[in-house]
């Protein structure tokens, strides 16, 4: 009877920990949409939804707009944009707007946002604007949701509920999630398809149903946005790991069923890319030449993505990517810029640093810890996995967005930044004996990293009427310094902090001696 009382709590605290943190992520995601500032490529998104979710309530499901933007003479053409038409991301934005009967607008304006023929009077309404938003709190809480579930099988479920809440308060986060921008389908996709990924081991030999399933979503990831292919390396990585320690001492013959595994889980995620695209069913040979095409042209016209080249590997940018991402730069300097011939000009407050004092200082004590447990060599697969997250993102991030300052393009490096960070902050308060002191140090620290993005809240919540372009200026680590109360909370965090390392460094010289 008390076993069965035992194992009751536990199934119902594993449902209990993901339903709050989606019903909070929820709520700071979702409340007042029509409060959030505007981006233009918001509209473009808006526009293309619009038009698709119409042609289909209107039943012209044979009008050439539902295959291909590039044959759509409802829309603006813009060739190189081809490669960005996702019918998965046209539903989910347009069935709130169809829901909400305010599928009507000015389409074909509103698709060249960015361009000489867009009339701001036909620009869309901030209703329009909030249903085109109406699902993405959804899809960021449930991110959130997995960030959890992946740090609980990576580690456990502290390290877990650690990953979820610095995710759930990243300041880039908060505001992907709030608004029609393409981020948190293609991230949530990604991390969906990590978890399965992650689970399709976790009994010690694989289950086929849940590597079919991460294929899948992890397919949905590349039709939402191709930069989910920066995943690509881990995910590669977490099979031959796991699937290779399933039988020590490995064999010639577990070496290519390993390979054959990695092959089958990324022919899944084509296939799972290719049939999300209409055009792919009337003639799959022209729909895959298409999608060629409209890659080479938006490599060819547009200055901040291209193919990956190693041309971008260059220390200079190494060193910027971690002003974005981690910290400051303490001197100023000038390196090339993004456009050709260009410079850039970086010093304290520029650029903006997408990261918060707890952030950055634990992600280096994380850093420190994984490299010491992957050392020994006992036991380091998932340290080896996160290690692996960030070196491959960190490169691939280097060598496909030309302009550093677009700061979506950085998410697949910003998550494992916080997955480190998360495991650097649980194994060092750990060591922290007294309960009492470990979990107001714990409360602290995510109090200092929310607000670093949570004071913005006005500009969050109440600025109908303003646009926002990257980089984002909100939330950042310099902003944070520069706010008389983040920067109090901030340096309470570092007192204690410094405190904490003191009372181990004794603690450790008693034991010692």
């Amino acid at each position: 009877m008390k076993m069965s009382l035992v194992s009751c709590i536990s199934k119902k605290s594993r449902y209990t920990i993901p339903l709050v943190l989606f019903l909070v992520s929820v709520l700071v995601y979702s409340y007042n949409l029509e409060g959030q500032p505007r981006h233009g490529d918001e509209i473009n998104y808006l526009g293309w939804a619009g038009n698709y979710i119409h042609l289909i309530n209107s039943g012209d499901l044979a009008n050439s707009c539902l295959v291909s933007i590039d044959n759509c003479n409802l829309l603006y053409h813009i060739p190189a944009h081809g490669a960005t038409y996702s019918p998965l991301r046209m539903i989910l934005i347009g069935i709130p707007l169809s829901l909400e009967h305010l599928d009507t607008g000015d389409y074909y304006d509103w698709s060249c946002y960015w361009f000489t023929c867009y009339n701001f009077h036909n620009a869309p309404t901030i209703q329009q604007m909030a249903a085109g938003r109406a699902l993405s709190p959804v899809f960021g809480a449930l991110a959130v949701v997995v960030a959890f579930l992946i740090g609980k099988i990576l580690f456990n479920r502290n390290v877990g509920i650690i990953f979820s809440i610095l995710f759930m308060f990243y300041n880039l986060w908060v505001w992907y999630s709030r608004t029609i921008m393409t981020e948190v389908h293609y991230i949530f996709f990604s991390m969906l398809a990590l978890l399965l990924l992650l689970y399709s081991f976790r009994t010690g030999h694989l289950r086929i149903k849940y590597l079919v399933s991460s294929g899948i979503a992890f397919g949905c990831a590349f039709t939402s946005k191709l930069l989910s292919v920066e995943f690509s390396i881990l995910f590669a990585s977490i099979i031959l790991f796991y699937g290779l320690s399933q039988r020590l001492p490995v064999d010639k013959r577990h070496v290519l069923k390993t390979s054959l595994i990695i092959g089958a889980f990324f022919l899944i995620a084509i296939l799972g890319f290719l049939l999300t695209e209409p055009g792919f069913y009337k003639n799959p040979i022209h729909q895959i030449v298409a999608i060629k095409s409209d890659m080479d042209n938006y490599n060819r016209d547009v200055w901040f993505i291209a193919y990956p080249t190693i041309q971008g590997l260059e220390p200079t940018r190494m060193l910027s990517l971690f002003h974005y991402t981690l910290f400051p730069s303490p001197i100023e300097h000038t390196i090339p810029g993004a456009y050709p011939n260009s410079t850039f000009k970086i010093w304290w407050n520029n650029p903006p640093t997408n990261s918060s004092i707890p952030l950055t200082v634990f992600f280096f004590v994380g850093i420190g810890y994984i490299i010491n447990k992957i050392r020994k060599l006992k036991d380091c697969i998932p340290e080896a996995l996160v290690l692996i997250w960030f070196v491959s993102t960190f490169f691939t991030t280097l060598m496909i967005a030309r302009d550093l300052s677009l700061e979506r393009y950085m998410l697949p490096f910003l998550i494992s930044i916080i997955i480190i960070a998360s495991y650097g902050f649980w194994s060092f308060t750990r060591h922290i004996t007294n309960k009492k002191i470990q979990i107001s140090f714990i409360a602290c620290a995510l109090f200092a990293h929310a607000v670093t993005s949570m004071s913005y809240w006005q500009k969050i919540y109440f600025s109908p009427g303003t646009f926002w372009t990257n980089p984002l200026p909100y939330g950042t680590l310099q902003e944070s310094l520069a706010n008389p109360f983040t920067l109090i909370v901030n340096a309470i965090f570092v007192a204690f902090f410094a405190c904490m390392i003191l009372i181990w460094s004794k603690n450790k010289t008693k034991v010692a001696t």
